[in-house]
């Protein structure tokens, strides 16, 4: 166990300071936030007085070398939009975010992988062939666009739901499904090739021959193997929420952390946009390390070689 821990600090180091220095460079090459903040028609006097107030007169190496000592204290300086601490930003939208993603990865879970059995169970069936229809579908439609569609339904012709913000939790319920939609018909086809694979093993027909349920075989057994590989996937598909989440929070104007990100790229506020990377990726590396906690309570034969290393 402490190996693990050691080697997922490094980690952490690493990517953190691998993203970092990747959106320090990139940032810079995209655009001229003096520009962003004086407007068009500003004066070459008014634009170089604002980049030599924010530190970007200087050579870019030097800008980085700072950088990099900001960032041992966590200080990535204030937002060149909102005049406040980037790093308070983040963290203040950061919730709105973690709630929206959670409920989605509740909601593709939660039909996921119990439709994927039963597609298994039943795939010479209309309910095993309706689940592939509908896994086919969820992977087809972009986010967006069903984002749209399910407002056009349920927001502007049937009033049921509110379109956009984030009052209350009516307003999660849209973008949340929106969100889970790509990731739960994904899971619908994994979850029903690895019940086919574990169909097909001796254990099952073991069990069978010495009259176990149906049930038991499915939900104690099968289930239960399943579970291993599609931990791994929920985890990759966690930091894939985050990602697809900037999309679906600006489609619904979401006040989370991607909505922010976005508004910030069109702004070239560089704090902002450094700060809320490196959040993403500590919560990214975060979450592999518990998955692979959870991989030694799932599967005790990882526990058994981890114990003995």
């Amino acid at each position: 166990m402490a190996k693990l821990l050691r080697q997922r600090l490094l980690q952490l180091v690493l990517v953190i300071l691998g993203l970092s220095s990747l959106v320090f460079f990139l940032v810079r090459i995209s655009g001229d936030p003096a520009s962003a903040i004086a407007g068009a028609d500003a004066d070459p006097e008014t634009l170089a007085a604002i980049r030599s107030n924010l530190g970007l007169n200087e050579p870019v190496l030097v800008q980085y070398v700072r950088f990099l000592g900001d960032l041992l204290v966590l200080d990535f300086g204030d937002s060149y939009q909102y005049r406040s601490d980037a790093m308070a930003l983040v963290l203040d939208r950061f919730p709105a975010s973690a709630l929206l993603t959670i409920i989605a990865m509740l909601i593709a879970v939660g039909l996921g992988v119990p439709a994927g059995v039963l597609g298994a169970v039943h795939r010479d069936g209309l309910l095993g062939r309706a689940v592939n229809g509908l896994a086919i579908l969820g992977q087809s439609v972009p986010n967006f666009v069903l984002g749209l569609v399910l407002i056009m339904i349920f927001a502007v012709s049937l009033g049921w739901l509110p379109s956009f913000g984030g009052d209350g939790a009516m307003s999660l319920i849209l973008p949340a499904v929106t969100l889970a939609a790509f990731i739960c018909a994904r899971q619908m086809r994994l979850v029903q090739a690895y019940t086919l694979e574990e169909l097909s093993k001796g254990y099952v027909r073991t069990a069978n021959s010495l009259g176990y349920s149906t049930r038991r075989i499915r939900y104690r057994h099968i289930l239960r193997n399943v579970t291993v590989p599609m931990l791994s996937l929920v985890g990759l598909e966690l930091g894939q929420f985050i990602a697809g989440s900037v999309v679906i929070e600006s489609v619904f104007s979401w006040p989370g952390l991607g909505r922010l990100m976005v508004e910030s790229v069109t702004a070239r506020d560089y704090p902002v946009l450094q700060a809320g990377v490196f959040v993403i990726g500590v919560l990214v590396v975060l979450i592999n390390f518990i998955v692979d906690l959870l991989y030694q309570v799932v599967d005790p034969r990882l526990k058994a070689q981890l114990v003995t290393r």
